[in-house]
């Protein structure tokens, strides 16, 4: 006999990459290295991120908080503390300060020795580990400094941390390939190992809890992917902006003999930086191609119209469609700007044709950038978005996509698509 969930708790992760820095601002991989800090901006959005998290979470509050243990996080995760404690103080609440536990599984990938060096001077001198990175990640692999650090194809990055410092050459020398021998490990694989161990270990103490993880762009890439079930070979297609926002939801269910039933996982946000000041995230791979900005139809009024166009008035939109029979909408939600060509009357599915368009087509690299707006159903941008994602489209409702909020995907010049950011505030 089939045995009905009797008992359901919701654990909720809000995941943070660490404030710009020096590193960023220089051009250069971090990795697991240490010598970064954060600049003065890192701290400011840092900041920033503290007084949001003190609003949106007035009634949920941070039960723990899970670090990084390099120092740029570290760094983060204070500034993030000390805005929440002096909002509750400006708004004289109590703050009850959550507790902080440092896990060496959410240090950064181990890059070996790209560790220090700028991206051109690994583009150049690196050009075919360079690609294998960019467009087959889960095959990536760098060699292993010898004798401080044993050769393995599956260990966590915490067991390959600052293998750049074993080598005597410097950070900028070509000669850098030399002073390895021929073993080697696979980084992206590993980082993905060190993700999941992360969520086995952290989500059994804090069922029905609500967690903050201060983190890397590339580890907060690994937890979303292995909390979805996507492969390593999507690991460039979705973006976490400094001090951008992710939030995912756990659903735990126990049947009426105790047994615990598998988790129901949703993504609710990627990459929200609307609080440091950005109306869309910051381009990352390049500032060329496509990016389409896409907003629910469902549910979607004259009214809604009507509010909303204030937000898409500072956009640069250059075109805009809707499928047919939401033109009006699509008037009244851009009445302000007459820059715009309308592109109305498209099928219910168009997405899925400009998807496949755009995956066959290259996209020149004439230095534009055209961006787009379309009103879509919720299906539709959730297909949209788990194809670019490598989600299984039996799964999209993993992916929850919300009335009024825009996500964006960016098709840049000879790269994969980019998903940007889902639910913009």
């Amino acid at each position: 006999m089939q045995q009905s969930a009797i008992k359901q708790q919701l654990t909720r992760v809000i995941l943070v990459r660490h404030g710009r820095s020096t590193f960023n601002d220089q051009g250069r991989y971090q990795g697991s290295s240490n010598d970064s800090v954060l600049t003065p901006k890192g701290i400011e959005t840092a900041r920033r991120v503290g007084y949001y998290l003190s609003e949106q979470l007035a009634r949920t509050p941070i039960d723990i908080i899970y670090t990084s243990p390099l120092q740029r996080v570290q760094q983060t995760a204070r500034e993030i503390i000390q805005a929440m404690d002096e909002a509750a103080v400006c708004a004289n609440t109590s703050c009850n300060r959550p507790s902080v536990a440092i896990s060496y599984q959410l240090k950064e990938i181990s890059l070996s020795h790209w560790e220090g060096l700028p991206y051109a001077h690994v583009r150049q001198q690196f050009p075919e580990q360079y690609q294998c990175w960019l467009q087959r990640p889960h095959l990536f692999k760098l060699p292993v400094p010898s004798p401080h650090v044993p050769a393995s194809n599956g260990s966590s990055p915490s067991d390959l941390s600052n293998v750049s410092r074993a080598l005597d050459a410097s950070p900028y020398s070509s000669t850098v390939a030399t002073a390895v021998d021929t073993h080697t490990y696979f980084p992206v694989r590993s980082l993905y190992q060190s993700a999941q161990q992360f969520w086995k270990k952290s989500l059994s103490q804090h069922l029905g809890r609500t967690v903050l993880v201060v983190s890397h762009s590339a580890t907060i890439h690994a937890l979303i992917s292995t909390a979805l079930g996507l492969p390593a070979c999507y690991h460039h297609s979705l973006q976490q902006s400094n001090c951008g926002i992710s939030e995912l939801t756990f659903e735990h269910s126990s049947t009426a003999d105790g047994m615990d039933t598998k988790p129901i996982v949703q993504l609710h946000r990627l990459n929200q930086t609307t609080m440091l000041g950005e109306s869309l995230p910051k381009l990352k791979v390049n500032k060329q191609g496509l990016r389409l900005l896409l907003l629910p139809g469902d549910g979607l009024t004259v009214e809604a119209c009507s509010w909303l166009s204030e937000r898409v008035t500072g956009l640069p939109i250059d075109f805009c469609l809707a499928v047919a029979g939401a033109e009006p909408l699509l008037h009244r939600l851009m009445q302000k700007r007459s820059d715009v060509l309308y592109l109305g009357g498209q099928q219910t599915n168009f997405l899925d044709t400009w998807q496949q368009w755009l995956s066959s087509s290259p996209r020149p690299a004439d230095g534009h950038l055209m961006t787009g707006l379309a009103i879509a159903p919720i299906a539709s941008i959730q297909g949209l978005l788990a194809q670019v994602l490598g989600l299984p489209p039996k799964n999209r409702d993993d992916l929850d996509v919300r009335r009024h909020h825009l996500s964006v995907v960016h098709y840049p010049h000879a790269h994969r698509p980019v998903v940007q950011a889902i639910n913009i505030d």
